[in-house]
């Protein structure tokens, strides 16, 4: 009896220790699986397709290009805004137009930070403007000279030819018996008039011209930046610093000249205009004060 229970008990114990060598292998095996099933797709997890990062770099440059062309004034970006800004003129069909769109768009802008008290991106601004400036005057035409008719040139007017007398002749009378001397009547000469030919007065020469003036707010203060244009809305040819303008220009003695002013102040309205109209008399010419409305 004794004997039969031992060998149960032994039975037991060797089939329970051939159960755990099987669950021990089985656990090796399982997790071998899981190791090489991990090792398999950790690559593929972190790989991005080509055609991915080549749109994200795009993407990318897309939006530091529409950051940098958007930045205003107090942002990091506004120099590089400025200096692409400036290199595309020579891509421009019209760059006198560009540029003066440049010009306003400018000076608005370093008007509108004046008005809100950032006197940092003001000065940024109108460091921009005045290149935009500098550049517009560097391209755009001068004025034409219209031809003049030389004063040397001698105009030949027909002298008048004397007009032909018709002299009276004797008028036969009728022969009566006792014969008369015939009486001659001779004509009277006519006094000779004598035409004098118009003398030519040469006409003005164009010469250098240098007007100044002053460009005032409606309150008496200066205006900094106006743009002064020879037509309404034309392109600048020169601006005020400090409310005090200065140009040169070619015009003849007695030529009568209008220049227009404006600017931008979101504070006072939006653009402001004024205008002025001189006439030539010598080499300088005062433009008075121009007061902007």
């Amino acid at each position: 009896m004794m004997q039969d229970s031992l060998a149960r008990a032994l039975g037991g114990l060797k089939r329970a220790r051939m159960d755990d060598v099987a669950a021990e292998e089985i656990r090796k095996r399982l997790q071998l699986a899981w190791t090489e099933r991990a090792a398999s797709r950790r690559p593929s997890r972190f790989a991005i397709p080509g055609f991915a990062r080549a749109l994200a770099v795009a993407a990318l440059v897309v939006v530091v290009a529409f950051s940098t062309m958007r930045a205003t004034a107090d942002s990091a970006l506004y120099d590089a805004r400025v200096a692409v800004e400036d290199a595309l003129v020579s891509f421009q069909s019209d760059p006198v137009e560009y540029l003066s769109q440049l010009y306003a768009e400018r000076l608005e802008e370093a008007a509108r930070f004046e008005a809100t008290g950032n006197v940092l991106a003001a000065s940024r601004a109108r460091s921009a403007q005045s290149e935009a400036l500098r550049l517009l005057n560097q391209i755009s035409p001068g004025p034409e000279q219209s031809p003049e008719p030389s004063a040397s040139t001698v105009i030949t007017l027909p002298s008048p030819s004397p007009t032909p007398e018709t002299s009276a002749s004797p008028t036969d009378s009728p022969t009566p018996a006792t014969p008369r001397p015939t009486i001659v009547r001779t004509p009277t000469p006519k006094p000779t008039t004598t035409t004098t030919k118009p003398s030519l007065t040469p006409p003005p020469t164009p010469m250098s011209v240098h007007a100044y003036g002053y460009v005032l707010y409606a309150d008496g203060t200066g205006v900094d930046g106006a743009c002064v244009s020879t037509s309404l809305d034309g392109i600048c040819v020169a601006g005020s610093i400090k409310g005090r303008v200065d140009l040169q220009f070619t015009a003849k003695k007695g030529q009568s000249i209008t220049f227009y002013f404006r600017t931008y102040d979101a504070a006072r309205g939006g653009t402001l205009h004024g205008k002025v109209t001189v006439t030539v008399a010598g080499t300088e010419v005062a433009l008075g004060i121009i007061t902007l409305r």
